[in-house]
């Protein structure tokens, strides 16, 4: 079943939970969601796990310090109290074999419930409860498994363990703005929403062509800027704000890849200022001119008998997972207002849009280190999932909100931006 604007609605315990169409998911058993976070436990959680004596199956590492007490700043608006801290080399101290040994000795009923839950992903709105599914899975990568449309029964099991969880967090959707001076109702943000999503679908459109019709959709009410028939190249202050976020969701410095984002607002403006626009990967700075010239797929690319090649094959694929990923923030409602730093809807979707030159020039940083000759969809899945585990945690303060609704309300930055690199 491909993406469509469709979706599956049903009842759990009275609330309305809607389920997108063409999304698939089943445990690959990689091991890959215990790598990179912290992971996170509540009370409950904490004394069922720490009670047991793991240093006779697990002499290898220090459980007198693998347990810690969560901040406050960190516990807020969840029932979460501790964390297991993540081994050295950023996975969990209980992954072993890349499988779960506490899964495996004890049983599913005794690891932390957020264990559980993943990668299943629920935000509650004024019209129900939307489910997507976190692209930090390999599964979901790939997009292989079962359809979610078809696992009612797990999906009620998961939603229930979600309500354990995060009965105390409340998502606040009665300021839902288009533009910072224009509040709409929830029902007007449906109808935006469903423009969107008709442009993602598209199979007649480039990735870069669905996101500019979709961008365009947003400003059917409004007096958009005209666009020049000609696309100018990136301007100085474009590059400095991609450099920016570029730094943020992919810190290169290892001491930070297991710390949650949070912008500074004012730094963040002294970088804009005062820093050359460089993108760092694997040690080596780039410019985006290095970066976005590297090679990617070609989507019509011929072999030597004149059919589709490999490579097409595999630009299709990454097409397909870039796509998949951003439908996937739209339909969950994770890209403003309450799923994201309360940002208007035409800010949070152009810092969404923006996400994927960042991830074509990760994925190309990765490419080069590895002396690869172009872009594979190995660097785009790497790159996808890191950002995946950044932007979920990123916390703007009000400058930086401010900041980027200001950068970001522009169409044509949108466009030269996403013009030189996808």
């Amino acid at each position: 079943m491909a993406l469509t604007t469709g979706h599956k609605t049903i009842d759990v315990d009275g609330k309305i939970l809607h389920i997108p169409e063409g999304i698939n998911y089943s445990c690959a058993g990689c091991g890959r969601c215990c790598n990179g976070v912290a992971v996170p436990m509540t009370q409950d959680d904490y004394e069922r796990v720490s009670a047991i004596d793991w240093s006779k199956e697990l002499p290898q590492f220090d459980w007198s310090r693998q347990f810690r007490m969560l901040s406050a700043k960190e516990n807020d608006s969840s029932t979460y109290t501790h964390a297991i801290r993540p081994t050295d080399d950023g996975h969990c101290p209980f992954l072993i074999n890349k499988l779960c040994h506490i899964h495996a000795t004890r049983g599913e009923h005794v690891k932390p419930l957020i264990c559980g839950l993943f990668p299943y992903s629920f935000n509650n709105t004024p019209s129900g409860v939307y489910l997507t599914v976190s692209f930090r899975s390999n599964a979901v990568l790939s997009n292989v498994g079962t359809p979610l449309t078809e696992q009612i029964d797990t999906l009620k099991e998961k939603f229930a363990v979600y309500n354990t969880l995060y009965t105390a967090r409340s998502v606040i959707w009665d300021a839902v703005k288009l533009t910072v001076d224009k509040p709409i109702t929830w029902e007007q943000y449906l109808d935006y929403e469903k423009g969107i999503l008709e442009a993602l679908i598209r199979e007649d459109l480039s990735l870069k062509e669905k996101i500019f019709t979709a961008s365009d959709s947003l400003f059917k009410d409004l007096n958009k800027p005209a666009m020049p028939d000609t696309i100018a190249p990136p301007k100085g202050l474009d590059k400095k704000f991609l450099a920016g976020l570029f730094a943020l969701y992919f810190p290169n410095d290892p001491k930070y890849l297991n710390k949650d984002v949070v912008f500074n607002g004012i730094s963040f403006a002294l970088d804009l200022v005062l820093k050359a626009p460089k993108f760092k990967v694997v040690n080596r700075s780039y410019t985006f001119e290095e970066l976005t010239n590297f090679p990617w797929p070609e989507a019509n690319s011929k072999d030597a008998s004149g059919s589709s090649s490999k490579e097409t094959a595999e630009a299709k694929e990454i097409d397909d997972l870039l796509t998949r990923f951003l439908y996937s923030r739209v339909f969950g409602k994770w890209y403003f207002g309450g799923g994201f730093a309360q940002l208007s809807v035409i800010a949070g979707f152009h810092h969404l849009a923006l996400l994927m030159p960042l991830m074509r020039m990760h994925a190309a940083g990765l490419a080069i280190a590895r002396g690869a000759s172009k872009v594979e969809m190995i660097d785009v899945m790497v790159t996808v999932r890191q950002l995946e585990e950044k932007v979920q945690e990123a916390v703007l303060d009000g400058y930086s909100a401010a900041l980027w609704e200001l950068i970001l309300f522009a169409p044509g930055r949108l466009r030269r931006l996403l013009s030189a690199s996808i």
